[in-house]
């Protein structure tokens, strides 16, 4: 009966320090935002590292351009997606180094490793 209290105690301990470990990961990938651009510099799209999209920008003459080749002629337009699809693959590119940079330098790195470890019971 004593040992069963114990094993509770300490699984609720780590759970304790995992939410803990969690927590400050979460706040540090909230603190972080990078912008990547097409090849074209035409869009710029702006991620947080928790890779959530906060902005995107598209300049005017991209999107006239778009329209007077293709649209108004009523041809499909890929131009205009790939450089959407560029920039997004820019920023999750940017943001992801950005938060393996901000996690060394932190410790949350080891942290995070911690709890992956904990999680697998080895």
């Amino acid at each position: 009966m004593l040992k069963g209290i114990k094993n509770t105690a300490n699984m609720m301990n780590q759970a304790r320090k995992a939410k803990a470990q969690q927590d400050k990961l979460s706040k540090l990938l909230s603190g972080i935002q990078v912008s990547g651009v097409s090849k074209n510099a035409k869009v710029t799209v702006t991620i947080t590292g928790e890779q959530k999209i906060v902005d995107i920008k598209i300049d005017p003459s991209l999107i006239e351009f778009v329209y007077e080749n293709f649209i108004s002629q009523k041809k499909e337009d890929t131009l205009l997606s790939k450089s959407i699809i560029e920039a997004t693959e820019d920023a999750i590119s940017k943001v992801q180094g950005e938060v393996v940079k901000k996690m060394q330098e932190t410790g949350s790195l080891d942290d995070l490793m911690g709890m992956l470890s904990a999680a697998s019971g080895q």
